[in-house]
């Protein structure tokens, strides 16, 4: 029975629009999803909340996932879920905690589940500074038009997600492991839903890119994709790997009263702990505002019996330890507006202006990592260098976004591309976005109606709305133009939709490839000697990157 109606749904074009939707088996037990539409018209197939791992609660809180145990009847996979985490950009009035400690789900959305159909696989990873976000904001309305399987997926976040005691007791990464164990989950069964284990590319913005990034070098994660497209975010960025993981840790611990002198008790005292207690202590950790926006975050866990991240990436992708896949990396025109975009006020402005030394070191995320007494020299060369003897004020405003933009995204995001391409064989794939549209991150999350510029993230805004709101028939076209590059890009590793898109030299000393685009039709390939003031920022001495492994601040 099952066999006909599969042959009369291929054979009437049929979508599965019955009211019970569509029950398929898996190894884990049958699940049932149910029926979603695109932009475009198109009725698709959604499998929303489907385990991947055991829900890390109570005794396997702070530990590994672990995979999902069989079900017994039909589950229902029509449920979002998020994973506990402590909201700093919504309003101070609201509750900020929200999500569940059981969040390990993957959602998938096809449009066949026939194993024969072979879609490529666009597998997302959400970003939100390691800190916030869920895979289900990333809806498939726009990118299901194709032809195509989509998924997304949480991970742990935040308090949950990233402490570290600098030892076996919580070696730390959860977060990374976690995904680990959902690339795993979705290699081994992306073919029941008309997948191609063998054609998974993954993606993501910001920390999710840096999550994309962060899976080429890491050794357990190779085999669980072909190719991958990091968006405004590396491994390289100052925010990404964390200082101090043991110090921060004990600072949680001590505030949700635990004893702090044995990591192995402390760690069981948090177990015991509520997940909304510990999250809520995130404040507690950021100077500022929500400045340092990742106060925990990945770790080099080389003091771990199995590290998951052995060395700094650095070093691994200077080794050539890097994954011989595709790669593309791109940022925005204004990536500084996170989280600039919060500071757009006279209050803020002014605070900021007469406080910059004390505030620029947790905004720009280099307290950790600049000798104290050089700090306020450090501070002043940067002023110096963006604003030289003007005011911080809205006049000015757009030479903070600049500054902000460069350190925490973009100098390094040439850094991690050059190294990235001489380090491999495949082609690595370069492009600036700067179209001015209706869509923007900053639109969506800011304090602001007023449009401020290109983004961190706008562009993936465009691909995987995170809003539906009403758009122009010039945003739809860019819309198109950005999905076709990245669904060309998941046949080949090569993305076609323009003819002379040129992929970085193995040389990291030439000129960068760019492709620039400023609108559907208007994009460009350039070539540019370096993006983000980079030798500014190489010049600073800031101990990281290359600055750990080589000590030479010149090597790029």
């Amino acid at each position: 029975m099952r066999h006909l109606v599969v042959i009369l749904v291929a054979f009437f074009g049929a979508c599965f629009c019955h009211n019970e939707g569509l029950k398929i088996t898996l190894p884990q037990g049958m699940l049932e999803g149910h029926i979603k539409v695109t932009k475009g018209g198109n009725k698709i197939l959604a499998f929303e909340g489907i385990p991947y791992a055991e829900p890390p609660v109570g005794e396997k809180k702070f530990q590994e996932a672990k995979p999902p145990k069989p079900w017994k009847g039909i589950w229902q996979a029509k449920t979002l879920y998020k994973c506990i985490q402590y909201d700093y950009i919504s309003p101070a009035s609201k509750d900020r905690v929200s999500g569940d400690e059981d969040c390990l789900y993957v959602n998938i959305y096809t449009l066949d589940t026939n194993p024969s159909k072979k879609y490529d696989v666009l597998v997302y990873i959400h970003g939100g500074a390691f800190f916030l976000g869920n895979g289900g904001v990333y809806e498939p309305s726009r990118i299901m038009d194709r032809p195509i399987v989509y998924v997304n997926f949480n991970y742990r976040v935040g308090l949950m997600g990233f402490l570290s005691t600098e030892d076996d007791v919580l070696p730390g990464n959860l977060g990374l492991k976690d995904q680990q164990v959902a690339l795993k989950w979705i290699k081994e069964n992306i073919h029941h839903f008309g997948g191609n284990p063998d054609s998974i590319t993954i993606m993501g913005t910001s920390a999710g890119g840096a999550s994309v990034d962060f899976h080429y070098v890491m050794p357990k994660s190779k085999g669980l994709f072909k190719r991958g497209i990091s968006q405004s975010g590396c491994t390289l960025n100052p925010w990404v790997l964390v200082e101090k993981p043991l110090e921060k840790t004990k600072k949680v611990a001590e505030l949700v009263g635990c004893d702090t002198r044995n990591n192995k008790e402390m760690v069981e005292c948090l177990k015991s702990k509520p997940a909304r207690q510990i999250a809520n202590t995130v404040g507690k950790l950021q100077s500022w505002k929500y400045n340092p926006f990742t106060p925990v975050g990945p770790v080099v866990d080389k003091w771990a019996r199995d590290p998951v991240l052995p060395d700094h990436p650095y070093t691994l992708m200077k080794a050539g330890k890097v994954q011989d896949l595709p790669w593309m990396i791109s940022f925005t025109a204004d990536e500084g507006l996170f989280p600039g975009a919060d500071f757009y006020n006279d209050e803020d402005l002014e605070h900021l202006d007469k406080n910059w030394n004390e505030l620029m070191p947790h905004i720009l995320h280099y307290a950790d990592v600049v000798d104290s007494k050089a700090s306020i020299a450090v501070g002043d060369m940067i002023r110096k260098e963006y604003l030289g003897s003007e005011r911080l004020t809205k006049q000015t405003f757009k030479k903070l976004i600049k500054a902000i933009g460069d350190r925490l995204f973009v100098a390094d995001i040439e850094k991690s591309a050059r190294l990235h391409s001489a380090a491999v064989k495949s082609p690595v794939y370069h492009y600036s976005f700067a179209y001015e549209g209706s869509l923007s991150i900053t639109l969506v999350l800011g304090n602001t109606r007023e449009y401020l510029g290109v983004a961190h993230g706008d562009d993936a805004m465009y691909i995987l709305p995170l809003v539906d709101i009403a758009v122009s028939e010039k945003d739809r076209r860019m819309a198109d133009t950005l999905i076709g590059i990245v669904v060309s890009f998941m046949k080949n590793g090569k993305p076609d939709i323009i003819n002379n898109w040129r992929p970085l030299d193995k040389d990291v000393t030439s000129p960068l490839n760019q492709l620039k685009i400023s609108g559907p039709d208007d994009m460009k390939m350039v070539q540019v000697e370096s993006i983000g003031n980079s030798e500014f920022w190489n010049s600073l001495p800031f101990k990281e990157n290359e600055k750990i492994s080589t000590h030479d601040k010149d090597e790029l």
